[in-house]
């Protein structure tokens, strides 16, 4: 079980340091980070949200249980992160972020190896429910919150309107909306452009792990170890708790399905809080590159420890 979750964690610590390397030789330039950021949040993680969910099984997003289970457990620590910053005297962007960082897995580049290698094929399709509800949910929240913090000074319906405009014209989400509309018209989706869009999809990952490593390596500012701790805490112990808590609650839903839900909240911060950080300055930045290096670092232990949990 150990080697399992390691080998899926030592890509993650690869492309971060091969990030940080290039940072601190100036091979790609100060900026790069920023580049990749950009590309990422525009181009290869809108693609890999379609690809996820244009492939799915329409059935399996007829899962009201695990839907709530996944969507209610991120929310409400969500809540809990956003709520503890805000009441600290942090801006909202900055309390957006911090909030996303507790509730955010990693499914993809490390959730769905572990889930196989633990509970075999059978856990691909709640995993790729899971992946669904963290891009296209979870994400989408905090973009949403990101745009009214940005535009707040318009006033509040005004900045609203603003901020529902910019949303209905993400990439994210106009391609998280074809997907569904895709899936469930059961479209075919294969050849040279479906190679295109897996080339772009696989970029993802190793784009933003490979921008925080960059960030990392930049001079330091303030590191805001108080609420990386918080953050921490959150990621890898609420979080996978309060969806335990709602999975008992909830109509019964497949045992392995209940066990995916719980796994894929104790996964650690997935990299895309830290595309999003970006647009909200720099200690939501640090906040985020630290949040997602350290839960990774310390998730070799707590995975474990989930994962005998639930195997008993």
């Amino acid at each position: 079980m150990a080697i399992t979750i390691l080998g899926a964690l030592v890509p993650v610590f690869g492309l971060i340091m091969l990030g940080y390397g290039c940072g601190r030789t100036n091979l790609l330039g100060d900026r790069a980070f920023e580049v990749l950021n950009r590309f990422v949040i525009g181009i290869t993680l809108p693609v890999l949200t379609f690809r996820s969910i244009a492939q799915m099984d329409p059935g399996d997003l007829a899962m009201p249980s695990m839907f709530i289970a996944v969507t209610g457990g991120a929310l409400l620590t969500y809540a809990i992160g956003f709520g503890i910053e805000k009441w600290l005297g942090r801006t909202s962007s900055d309390a957006n972020i911090a909030g996303l960082c507790s509730c955010f897995s990693n499914t993809g580049f490390i959730g769905l190896p572990v889930a196989l290698l633990t509970f075999g094929q059978g856990s691909v399709a709640p995993v790729a429910v899971a992946m669904l509800i963290y891009s296209a949910v979870i994400f989408t929240v905090s973009m949403v919150v990101s745009e009214i913090a940005a535009n707040h000074g318009h006033g509040t319906m005004k900045g609203i309107r603003l901020a529902a405009r910019a949303v209905s014209r993400n990439a994210l989400i106009l391609m998280a909306v074809m997907g569904v509309l895709w899936s469930i018209l059961r479209l075919p989706l294969g050849g040279p452009l479906d190679v295109l869009l897996e080339t772009l999809a696989q970029a993802t990952a190793p784009c933003a792990l490979t921008a925080i490593g960059i960030f990392i390596a930049l001079p330091r500012q303030n590191a805001a170890p108080a609420p990386i701790g918080r953050s921490l805490v959150l990621k890898l112990g609420v979080h996978p708790l309060i969806t335990a808590g709602f999975v008992m609650m909830l109509p019964p839903m497949p045992t392995l399905w209940a066990k995916t839900a719980i796994l894929m909240a104790a996964m650690p911060c997935g990299a895309s809080s830290f595309v999003l950080a970006g647009k909200a300055g720099r200690w939501a930045m640090e906040l985020s590159a630290w949040a997602v290096t350290l839960t990774t670092t310390l998730a070799s232990g707590s995975l474990i420890a989930v994962l005998w949990w639930l195997g008993n």
